[in-house]
C-alpha cells in the first residue's frame, strides 16, 4: 500500500474509553488508534444520561462515559470494535467549514481502506436520524459515514473548535448487541437495536488501522 505523506502521524493508544475521551489531542494531521481495555457505552455530547441504565450497565461489565462530539450512543469493545480518531488543524485544506460536507473526504478514506474486504460507499445525502438515531449512532445516517448496501459500516462524529477538528470513527469486527443493548432504558429502542442490521469487517484490527492510515490523502 502507498503510505500517506510524512505530515500524517500515527499514534496507537490503549486504555479506558473515558481516559481517551479526556485527552486533549493536538490539532495536527494524525491518526489515533484507540484500543479500549474495557467495554463501554459512550454517550453523545448532548445525550441524556437517562438513555442508559447505569445499574444494568455495571451488571454487564460496561463503563458509561460521555464524548465531546455529537450523535447517539456507541458501544466499544476490546475485540469487537475498531476505534480511530483523526485530527486535523484549522488551516488544513481538509478542514471544511460546511459541516454537511466536512466528513465526506474521511468517508472516502475508509471506502478505499476497506476495498480488500468489502465494497462500501460514502453516504453523501442529508442527515437522517431515523427513529432511534439520536439515541444510538448506528441507527442514524450522516453525510460522510460509510455503508455496505443499507447497513452502516463506519460511524463518524466530530468535535470542531477554534484550532481544528477531531473526527471520531468506529466500525465493528462483529456486531453483538446483546452485550450492551439490555442497558438501554427504553424497551422499544432496546428491541429495535437488537434487530438493527450493521455491516461488519471480519479482519484483524491492526490490519484495518494500517489500511486506513495508508489511505489518508497525501
Amino acid at each position: 500500500m502507498t503510505q500517506p505523506a510524512a505530515s500524517w502521524k500515527r499514534h496507537d493508544w490503549q486504555g479506558s474509553a473515558a481516559d481517551f475521551h479526556a485527552l486533549d489531542l493536538p490539532f495536527e494531521r494524525a491518526l489515533w488508534s484507540c484500543a479500549v481495555t474495557r467495554p463501554a457505552i459512550i454517550l453523545g455530547s448532548t445525550q441524556a444520561e437517562s438513555d442508559v441504565d447505569a445499574i444494568e450497565a455495571h451488571a454487564l461489565g460496561l463503563d458509561v462515559v460521555r464524548r465531546r462530539s455529537g450523535g447517539g450512543a456507541v458501544f466499544v469493545h476490546p475485540l469487537e470494535s475498531v476505534w480511530i480518531d483523526i485530527t486535523i488543524p484549522k488551516d488544513d485544506p481538509l478542514f471544511i467549514e460546511d459541516v454537511t460536507r466536512s466528513m465526506l473526504w474521511l468517508g472516502d478514506v475508509f471506502v478505499r481502506a476497506v476495498q480488500p474486504w468489502v465494497n462500501a460507499q460514502t453516504y453523501s445525502g442529508i442527515f437522517m436520524p431515523g427513529e432511534d438515531g439520536r439515541n444510538v449512532c448506528f441507527a442514524s445516517t450522516s453525510p460522510g459515514e460509510v455503508f455496505v448496501s443499507d447497513s452502516k459500516l463506519v460511524g463518524i462524529s466530530q468535535r470542531r473548535g477554534r484550532d481544528g477538528a477531531r473526527l471520531q470513527c468506529l466500525l465493528y469486527r462483529s456486531w453483538n448487541p446483546q452485550l450492551w443493548a439490555p442497558a438501554l432504558t427504553n424497551i422499544d429502542i432496546r428491541h429495535r437495536v437488537s434487530a438493527l442490521h450493521v455491516a461488519t469487517l471480519a479482519a484483524d484490527a491492526a490490519d484495518i488501522v494500517s489500511a486506513v492510515f495508508a489511505a489518508l490523502p497525501a
